[in-house]
């Protein structure tokens, strides 16, 4: 592994997720950066939620354009603006699968709700190309892994992770194992049992 994923890594599992690692690693969502054995079982799978609408080409080219204006914005730092931007090609595209995605995380710079957050995720998840080509699906997953993980949320954050790595997200798949509450709990018995044997009664 390279000093760079180790140190996503490392910021990954930190106590907090802060909104420079947002904007500058969850961010394979932006189109102009960089173009886990589950123990249980993961219910909603996004194969039988997807509403993925194929787009004309011309609409797709001309929806990538608009939002790579609205990256553009965030990343000299209107993010608000950035935000109006993706609105209004959500607007015009009500099925845009990417725009969701790349708005939430611009909510997530933003500090707004995680409600408002998970919506917008949920969003791109039901409307992404189920074949990830696009990457969509592996970013959505893995922003909602972060969003929970921050708001405490053990199983989701485990779940999303899980649903982020099979969609060959990278962060995902070296986020998902930490995660998963049963090696949790399998970690926390070999320590009680390593410390009974040294300090036996």
């Amino acid at each position: 592994m390279s000093k760079h994923d180790t140190n996503l890594v490392d910021i990954l599992m930190s106590s907090t997720v802060d909104g420079e690692y947002i904007r500058d690693q969850i961010s394979g969502t932006y189109c102009s950066y960089a173009d886990a054995n589950q123990s249980r079982s993961l219910e909603g799978s996004a194969d039988n939620q997807s509403e993925y609408k194929e787009l004309d080409n011309g609409l797709l080219e001309s929806l990538k354009a608009r939002e790579r204006q609205a990256v553009r914005l965030a990343e000299t730092g209107g993010v608000s603006e950035a935000v109006d931007q993706l609105s209004t090609i959500i607007d015009d595209c009500s099925f845009y699968a990417s725009a969701y995605n790349n708005r939430a995380q611009a909510n997530r710079l933003l500090g707004r709700s995680a409600d408002a957050i998970l919506a917008d995720l949920e969003l791109a998840i039901r409307f992404a190309n189920p074949d990830n080509s696009d990457g969509v699906l592996g970013q959505a997953y893995t922003q909602k892994g972060i969003v929970y993980r921050a708001l405490g949320n053990q199983d989701e954050a485990f779940d999303s992770f899980s649903m982020g790595a099979k969609y060959g997200n990278e962060i995902s798949k070296m986020a998902a194992p930490k995660e998963n509450p049963y090696a949790k709990l399998c970690g926390k018995m070999v320590s009680q049992a390593m410390r009974q044997l040294r300090n036996p009664m």
